[in-house]
């Protein structure tokens, strides 16, 4: 049996196709041009053309293969407006859209909206979530939020252009802020507080319910239509799909451009005071976590920006060898505003502590060491909730750096699995296609590959519970 995954990102669009008994059979990949996509806004009709690029070329290098069912895979916090003909109304505005931090830290600030909303949603009030987007718009732009007939966001947009079906994933909706993380439903109340009816979102489904693809999107696509196609999920939810860790006690960790840390749980997660999150995936599953906004980024930040590029990532490396780590500086990974566990889009980062006789080999130590207290912090209020892992698969940039693998595998005080798959995302989107097409009963059952493990050294997790202690210090006055 072939399935057919796409995935929309904030950056390119990418087709798989997959046999259930031979694996990745052949992958498309296309960026977004400039103007479709800027990472913070998005062209609806314009990312859709190039989904349907991605796929066309793929189909016409597999011809003779019938696909039984497509998955979809989408970014997880964005949102458009639409007009009462269902046409969007200006672009979409993604995760990345922090303009509404000035509005959500006064949320903040007041305790009891955060705590309230935090109690119903699972979502931190952060400037990322469309909830507080859409709050934002109609205080500065209130005659275009008058002319939303109906509230959609990538996901959804997506899945009506190949469809006709106008539906909201729960999956994807569990990361809006509008959606009660306990009944799996649009939330009166939140809907009350943000002036909307129900009717202006579109009907909930789980991500493997599916329609037919419609003869429209099939002849943009050069697919036969009426192929069922799944409603889809949210990248981090089908990153821990497809990284096989739906299993109870299977945590995910990724270090990329952000970093995050995922737990598969069986009911919502949520601690008194709002620091993590929780989600929905499928399957009665919640998905419990934390994310940063800082780690690649900031280790671009200091390799190119302030280096110039003149060090290497190996020679940085070998710095770190040859320097005294245990007395390094203090970084602070919020160059670009923190998401977890505090959720201040305004908390500044940087290095602190520092003194002259630190090297080069320290300073990027303490860098590597801060985007890792940053999420060692959310891990600890995770365990403190009773949610443990029992194993961490990580993945991202990070596998690349043995020094920094080394490092969290110390940190954490448990071995690092890392993993052979790729386009851990997209693949739960093949799981998602798999399920629907009745090759899976759950998506528990999707494998992964497995790769290799890092042990940790208990020695050195001991030291690292003192910088850990300093860290937190440092973290606690940078607001």
């Amino acid at each position: 049996m072939n399935v057919l995954a796409l995935e929309c990102s904030t950056q390119s669009a990418k087709a798989i196709l997959y046999d259930d008994k031979l694996g990745v059979q052949d992958v498309v990949s296309l960026p977004f041009a400039p103007e479709a996509s800027d990472v913070i806004t998005q062209d609806a009709e314009a990312i859709y053309d190039t989904l349907c690029a991605c796929t066309r070329e793929l189909a016409g290098r597999n011809p003779d293969k019938k696909i039984a069912c497509i998955g979809l895979s989408f970014i997880w916090h964005s949102l458009l407006l639409l007009d009462e003909r269902r046409k969007p109304l200006g672009r979409i505005s993604t995760w990345a859209n922090t303009a509404a931090g000035p509005l959500v830290a006064r949320y903040r600030t007041d305790g009891h909206t955060a705590k309230w909303s935090y109690a119903k949603t699972g979502c931190l009030v952060h400037s990322m979530y469309p909830l507080w987007q859409w709050l934002y718009l109609c205080q500065t732009q209130p005659e275009l939020a008058q002319k939303a007939r109906y509230i959609s966001c990538q996901a959804s947009y997506i899945y009506e252009r190949l469809t006709g079906d106008i539906a909201y994933s729960k999956c994807v909706a569990s990361g809006s802020s509008f959606m009660n993380i306990h009944t799996l439903d649009w939330d009166e109340d939140i809907l009350k507080f943000a002036g909307l009816t129900k009717e202006q979102l579109p009907p909930l489904k789980e991500a493997c319910d599916t329609m037919p693809l419609s003869q429209e999107a099939a002849a943009q696509m050069g697919l036969p239509f009426g192929i069922p196609v799944c409603v889809g999920g949210a990248d981090g939810a089908l990153n821990q799909v497809g990284s096989g860790a739906m299993k109870p006690g299977v945590m995910t960790f990724s270090v990329g451009t952000s970093g995050a840390i995922r737990l598969a749980v069986d009911a919502p997660v949520l601690p008194e005071n709002p620091a993590t999150w929780c989600y929905y995936i499928a399957d009665g599953k919640r998905i419990a976590g934390a994310a940063t906004s800082g780690a690649g980024n900031c280790v671009n930040w200091f390799v190119k920006d302030l280096l110039g590029g003149r060090l290497s990532f190996s020679e940085l490396e070998q710095a770190i060898a040859q320097s005294d780590t245990q007395n390094s500086p203090i970084f602070l990974p919020f160059l670009y505003g923190e998401r977890c566990p505090g959720g201040e889009d305004s908390r500044k980062g940087g290095f602190v502590q520092v003194e002259g006789s630190h090297g080069v080999g320290q300073m990027y130590y303490a860098l590597l060491e801060g985007v890792l207290m940053n999420v060692y912090q959310c891990y600890k209020i995770l365990n403190g909730l009773g949610s443990r892992a029992e194993r961490i698969s990580i993945t991202g940039g990070i596998v690349h750096s043995p020094v920094w693998l080394q490092l969290a595998a110390d940190l954490f005080g448990k071995a690092m699995e890392t993993s052979t798959q790729e386009h851990a995302s997209t693949m739960g989107a093949v799981a998602l296609a798999l399920k629907a097409a009745g090759s899976i009963a759950r998506l528990e059952e999707f494998e992964a590959p497995a790769g290799t493990v890092i042990e940790p050294d208990m020695t050195r997790h001991a030291a690292l519970q003192e910088r850990y202690r300093l860290y937190l210090e440092c973290y606690d006055k940078s607001m």
